[in-house]
């Protein structure tokens, strides 16, 4: 290893474009002082509120419509259902326009309905949650859990039965028609030539739909029941590269080491305090190896890090140690006596207990990304979880004054919104000279929005793979955090329940979570378990082993494990997308 102090950090130009989130993020702030009666009657007319919903669902409708169709008639043709000449009309501008026994293809929203008593929970209080994360996944029981034990409970999904009441539409403006798939019998399976089924991978899914996913459907309306028997069914997709992303795998590797980018979640600043000691000390002492790791030139490859991404959970829930923080065995028994969202309220605690928490977390998150900038790492901090910020998508960077020692290093610290976007310049060679520099994409958010999808996103026990958890309700099991991510790029949006499940700001115009160009990494972080898969321009997995990468654009899918509970960083190389994972463990120390 390099002993050399003079070795110089990787770098990769950066270009944040994180703030078109933010014109999203809150509502104008109130006015005070002479002629604030008029200027708070003209700011509560831009004020987000005042708007309905059902914008938000117009506007992500009209951005995904010609893309689905678009996937919808290419399919179609190919099957031999309709020819290029008459494909226009087979699709219907609206719903209340469709016809009748004849071929049709539809554009509209998903709207899942279910029984009540089978839909996930969610906090019924606003006011109740303390952050996003207590209002999508609030206690069910007396119990108290911890933070993301109240996540692994509150992941229960079940299986679509329209015998139970279940039922999927397709929704617009117009109305909305009731979809099944096209043989009930075998449901999503085809039969082969040789008597064989096999599952269609466009067929009618309902347990890997959820509200708020917009689809192009292409089938028959039943003339007697009104129902539309759904032959296939199309998403957006992924989108069209930005004209400077380019090929990785068609560039040549310099003999110098690529840059590469850190992305970390869960830190659980605060979790080490004196009520917590044994727990807290471990994982203090797996973020000083982790500082250790980035700033000393002479550990590792700690130097070719180029930047360092925090995909939230920076700060620990309040009285919550961080051995409970992800641990799916529950929290120990002194943390259970106490649930840190009722803290505040709790007749043994003062009022302010859990303020005083908050104020001592972001102190030692904040001396925390000093320490990291005053070594010359660039350090994007993306908000969530518990953080001090809205519980509104999308959240707004955290405040200055919150991060003060950090707010200090201009040019190195970025207070980033969630989601995250921005743009990293990388240099490329192709027979060895060198050409100009193209950006990669990097697009990814705390987690909290896959972390919704999951629980309306299933498959049945028959089908129980490593990659999933084991379910009680209907023999069902919770699609994994890897295939919910997978799947929020074939959707062509980051955060397709939200409205519906994931509270969301009214935005009228335009929806900011819609993808509108492919990212070349895009991750989420506070995951149980790291998980990488790497797919192409059709969103289907490339296997890295072999030849496949060769000659296509490609995007990197990460899912960052949560820190405190893992001791896990992952690393992503810039110009290869080549991923790995990073363990900080003491169990030897």
């Amino acid at each position: 290893m390099p002993t050399d102090q003079s070795i110089t950090r990787a770098y990769a130009p950066y270009t944040p474009s994180w703030q078109r989130f933010h014109e999203f993020a809150a509502p104008l702030a109130s006015s005070s002082g002479a002629g604030s009666a008029a200027m708070a009657s003209a700011a509560s007319q831009l004020n987000p509120y005042a708007r309905q919903y059902s914008h938000v669902y117009s506007a992500r409708l009209a951005a995904l419509r010609e893309r689905c169709l678009a996937n919808a008639k290419q399919s179609a043709r190919d099957e031999g259902i309709i020819s290029g000449e008459d494909d226009d009309e087979c699709a219907a501008e609206r719903i209340i326009e469709v016809k009748e026994g004849v071929w049709s293809i539809l554009v509209g929203t998903i709207v899942k309905e279910t029984d009540p008593t089978r839909r996930p929970p969610v906090q019924s209080k606003y006011n109740d949650a303390t952050d996003a994360q207590s209002f999508l996944f609030p206690s069910s029981d007396g119990e108290n859990n911890g933070s993301q034990m109240k996540q692994i409970e509150s992941l229960r999904s079940y299986l679509f039965d329209s015998e139970k009441g279940d039922v999927i539409h397709l929704e617009d403006e117009s109305g909305r028609v009731e979809l099944a798939p096209e043989d009930e019998t075998l449901d999503a399976m085809s039969v082969d030539v040789d008597g064989s089924t096999f599952k269609k991978s466009n067929a009618l899914d309902p347990n890997n739909l959820a509200t708020g996913v917009v689809a192009a459907v292409v089938g028959k309306v039943c003339a007697t029941k009104g129902i539309m028997k759904v032959h296939s069914i199309h998403f957006a997709g992924v989108p069209l590269s930005d004209a400077t992303s380019q090929d990785a795998m068609l560039i040549e590797e310099e003999e110098e080491e690529e840059p590469v980018l850190l992305l970390v979640s869960g830190l659980g600043c605060g979790s080490d305090s004196s009520t917590d000691g044994e727990t807290g000390a471990s994982l203090a002492l797996r973020r000083e190896m982790l500082l250790e790791y980035l700033t000393d030139p002479s550990l590792s490859n700690g130097a070719s890090v180029c930047r360092v991404i925090i995909a939230g959970g920076g700060v620990s829930p309040s009285n919550q140690s961080a051995g409970d923080i992800g641990r799916p065995g529950g929290p120990n028994k002194e943390n259970s006596k106490k649930n840190y969202n009722n803290v505040a309220k709790s007749k043994s605690s003062k009022p302010s207990d859990a303020a005083n928490h908050m104020a001592f977390s972001l102190r030692e998150l904040d001396l925390y990304i000093s320490e990291l900038l005053s070594s010359g790492i660039p350090v994007d901090y993306i908000p969530g979880w518990h953080d001090p910020t809205n519980a509104n998508w999308p959240q707004r960077p955290l405040h200055s004054c919150l991060l003060p020692l950090s707010c200090t290093f201009v040019d190195l610290f970025s207070r980033c919104t969630n989601p995250y976007e921005g743009t990293l310049g990388v240099a490329r060679s192709r027979n060895g000279a060198k050409n100009a520099e193209s950006s990669m994409k990097v697009l990814g958010s705390d987690g909290l929005s896959v972390a919704d999808l999951r629980r309306f996103l299933s498959k049945s026990d028959s089908t129980k793979d490593n990659d999933a958890e084991k379910n009680d309700g209907d023999d069902a099991i919770v699609s994994s955090c890897m295939d919910a991510l997978h799947q929020t790029l074939k959707y062509g949006h980051m955060a397709p329940t939200g409205p519906d499940s994931l509270p969301t700001f009214p935005s009228s115009e335009s929806d900011p979570f819609v993808l509108s160009s492919r990212p070349d990494v895009y991750f989420v972080g506070n995951c149980d378990r790291f998980e990488t898969r790497l797919v192409n321009v059709n969103g289907e997995e490339i296997d890295e082993s072999g030849d496949d990468k060769v000659g296509t654009c490609m995007t990197r899918l990460v899912c960052v494990p949560s820190f405190a509970l893992t001791g896990e960083v992952v690393l992503v190389k810039l110009k290869s997308l080549e991923c790995e994972v990073v363990s900080f463990n003491d169990a030897n120390l």
